[in-house]
């Protein structure tokens, strides 16, 4: 029997763009003379709709489009993942099509524990019997058709499913959205399961990034005891990528590395693997940000410092991924259409050396990058406050007032370059900066999407490091020439971010301990002993740390609700809407502080 997955980047809320899609992967697995198609969990539907699922005609479309879905599958069997509503009840289902008939809907099983789907989809009781639905059985199903070998349809995680017999097929619908090294870990516990008790494992996923924020990478796979038979190409930028169970895994000490050969890069060694899957992940969901937001120009303020190179290097990496077969003159002519950007600096604050990194990086990929002075609209608009207030604004008595008007300086300069291009603005916040708030409101959140939102600052610093020699690109070696600084108090104060704050790697512990993992102070405290000594002198300095990022994580919750969106792509997420859930005022955990 020859089996083939698909991994589809279907948009939401088109209905009838999901339907044509899925009738050109049927067509395809036809020509490959595939017996089952196995389509990704919501493949109709997606699973990022949101609050779409709450409204009832989304069911009638769904329903809609299994029915015009139904006579595509003469000659084949399909496995679809859908929204269906039975009974008055939303249910996550897997359909079943044999022949041009749908037979069976398979309701999604969960762990114990409650998820977000909760609100939107409703939990089958296993223990019921069959059920009928328009002449489909609904409820749990374990094939019956005639020449085929025992399947089991697993909506949900495995896991769930504690009976499988051993030679069963097992096909997995459960969308996975990337977060760095899922996908291998996933894959060595299928393995495992699969060579333990002698499955077949068959799992596909999406592609793209639907919502804007989650990304899919695709990487389905098909396991028969423990091996692997095939693996589906990640990161790919097509609607869909069709693999069958005779196509060969790629040849390579460590399959998963090969993966990347599909979209142009192909780590050289373990050492690239996390660093290459970041990257492409990001050009993957910015394009595909792009396309579903009908964008074509991209803008930002290039300020020499490692958060906007990375964002730059990044449009510069998916212009040499997706036009990889053109000449580097066709691609440096691209990048000179797509970004455009500027570099801002105030006489007072900005050093030759920023001015230098971000104009070197512009001369290394072909865009323009004007240098604006923001010093005297600065100036101007606080001899205007002055003139309100009665007095003057100086750098003893007004500190905070002196920064962020630079910041929205280049806020409003850096919105009118995006404006004047018809570009979208793109925003160079870090997760660590976000965590505790280290940022201008209006100022340097300015944008409308932040590509590397969700990256600590660890981790900005260690992937440029990486990209510039794995790539080639010496340029960088003048952002890294200074420490990371705002660059807004006057240059003899030398400011730097971890002056203002605490060191990178500090404050990403601190983020990991205490958001994350949920400890209390007192732990932070015992285990910023035992691994972050070289950072401190004294039992005190760490007491101090640790109630300054406590307090700035609790205080800056308001600012979190207005940051610009971003691309998920750590286990975890700041996000006060579906990560770090906190109200916005709130007592700085001051109980647990005082235990310190």
């Amino acid at each position: 029997m020859k089996i083939a997955i698909a991994s589809l980047n279907p948009t939401i809320n088109d209905w009838s763009g999901q339907v044509s899609l899925v009738r050109r992967v049927i067509d395809s697995a036809k020509n490959e003379t595939a017996d089952i198609l196995v389509l990704p969990e919501l493949a109709i539907g997606t699973p990022d709709a949101g609050d779409l699922y709450l409204r009832p005609q989304t069911a009638q479309y769904a329903e809609q489009c299994l029915s015009e879905i139904a006579p595509m599958t003469t000659g084949i069997t399909l496995v679809c993942g859908a929204p269906i509503m039975h009974e008055d009840k939303l249910y996550n289902v897997a359909a079943v099509f044999h022949d041009g008939l749908l037979i069976a809907l398979v309701p999604k099983r969960y762990l114990d524990a409650p998820t977000d789907e909760d609100r939107y989809f409703a939990r089958w009781d296993n223990r019921k019997p069959f059920e009928q639905h328009y002449g489909a059985t609904f409820g749990p199903w374990h094939s019956e058709i005639p020449g085929f070998p025992k399947i089991e349809i697993c909506l949900g995680d495995i896991t769930c499913f504690n009976r499988l017999e051993p030679g069963t097929i097992c096909i997995e619908l459960n969308s996975r959205p990337f977060a760095i090294n899922a996908f291998r870990d996933d894959l060595a516990a299928r393995r495992a399961l699969s060579e333990t008790k002698s499955l077949t494992i068959v799992r596909s996923n999406l592609l793209g990034c639907h919502d804007g924020t989650h990304i899919y990478d695709g990487g389905g796979y098909i396991l028969e005891n423990g091996q692997i038979l095939s693996l589906a190409p990640r990161f790919a930028f097509e609607e869909y990528i069709l693999t069958t169970s005779d196509t060969q895994p790629p040849q390579c000490f460590d399959p998963t590395l090969a993966l990347f050969t599909y979209a142009g890069t192909c780590p050289k060694s373990e050492d690239d693997y996390i660093f290459a899957e970041l990257e492409l992940a990001l050009c993957l969901a910015l394009n595909d940000y792009m396309t579903r937001a009908h964008i074509s120009t991209l803008c930002l303020a290039l300020s020499g410092g490692r958060d906007s190179a990375m964002v730059a290097v990044l449009v510069g990496r998916l212009i040499d991924l997706k036009y990889a077969d053109e000449t580097p003159e066709q691609r440096r002519a691209r990048m000179h259409a797509l970004l455009k950007c500027a570099y801002l600096p105030s006489s007072a604050s900005s050093s030759s050396g920023t001015q230098k990194a971000a104009l070197a990086l512009a001369e290394h990929y072909g865009f323009d990058c004007p240098v604006i002075p923001i010093e005297s609209i600065a100036a101007s608009a606080v001899s205007t406050i002055e003139a309100s207030i009665g007095r003057k604004l100086t750098w003893e008595t007004d500190d905070l007032a002196l920064q962020n008007i630079q910041a929205r300086t280049r806020s409003t300069v850096i919105w009118t370059l995006a404006n004047a291009s018809n570009a979208l603005l793109l925003n160079t916040g870090n997760l660590s900066e976000a965590a505790v708030g280290y940022a201008t409101m209006d100022g340097d959140t300015c944008g409308s999407l932040d590509p590397i939102g969700d990256i600590p600052k660890t981790l900005v610093s260690a992937w440029l490091e990486w990209a510039r020699n794995f790539h080639n690109i010496p340029a960088l070696d003048f952002v890294f020439a200074q420490p990371p600084s705002a660059e807004l108090r006057p240059l003899e104060t030398n400011q730097t971010d971890e002056a203002d704050l605490m060191p990178y790697p500090v404050l990403d512990a601190y983020i990991d301990w205490f958001i994350v993992r949920k400890y209390a102070p007192t732990k932070l405290f015992s285990l910023a002993k035992s691994h972050l000594g070289q950072y401190y002198h004294s039992d005190d300095e760490i007491r101090r740390d640790i109630r300054r990022f406590v307090t700035l994580v609790s205080r800056a919750q308001w600012k979190r609700v207005r940051f610009a969106n971003s691309f998920s792509v750590i286990p975890y997420d700041l996000s006060p809407s579906s990560g770090l859930r906190w109200p916005c005022l709130m007592n700085a955990f001051s109980k647990s502080l005082n235990e310190l």
